[in-house]
């Protein structure tokens, strides 16, 4: 397989990841489960792009394929991803997070968290792969939490 690229977020990503946080597919696996509008977006992207999270913009091949997000809350990351739906199934989520785990350059980070719908098999499948730890179950059972000690 290729290589994927990860560039920082910049602010002329805005547009993509605000058509990408609508898509239908990506909805249905969010745990908001809502439409995000325009200007709910702008707030939460000028705030991204100030903050300390680090966001990655996928790349494969030239094209932005998807989005990579560790989110500081406390003293953990909670990480989450997009893939868009032709480029899905590929292996690019893996690498993108593989690649995330053993950046030598992201220092800091003890310990990352994230949390899936338990119909997210994908997702489910990715984690557990990359050894991350299923450490419960939330909202009656309906989101699976797992955890990574760096």
């Amino acid at each position: 397989m290729t290589s994927i690229k990860l560039i920082k977020l910049k602010q002329e990503h805005f547009k993509l990841l605000f058509k990408w946080s609508n898509l239908k597919s990506v909805i249905k696996n969010s745990l908001k489960k809502k439409n995000i509008k325009y200007n709910e977006h702008k707030k939460w992207f000028s705030k991204q792009i100030k903050s300390k999270n680090i966001i990655k913009i996928i790349y494969y091949k030239k094209m932005a394929i998807g989005v990579i997000r560790l989110e500081k809350k406390n003293y953990n990351y909670f990480i989450s991803y997009l893939i868009i739906p032709s480029h899905r199934k590929k292996g690019f989520a893996y690498q993108a997070l593989k690649h995330i785990l053993f950046n030598k350059k992201i220092k800091n980070i003890k310990k990352l968290v994230a949390i899936v719908k338990k119909d997210n098999i994908p997702s489910i499948k990715i984690f557990s792969k990359l050894k991350f730890r299923q450490i419960g179950k939330l909202k009656d059972k309906k989101l699976v939490k797992f955890e990574y000690i760096i």
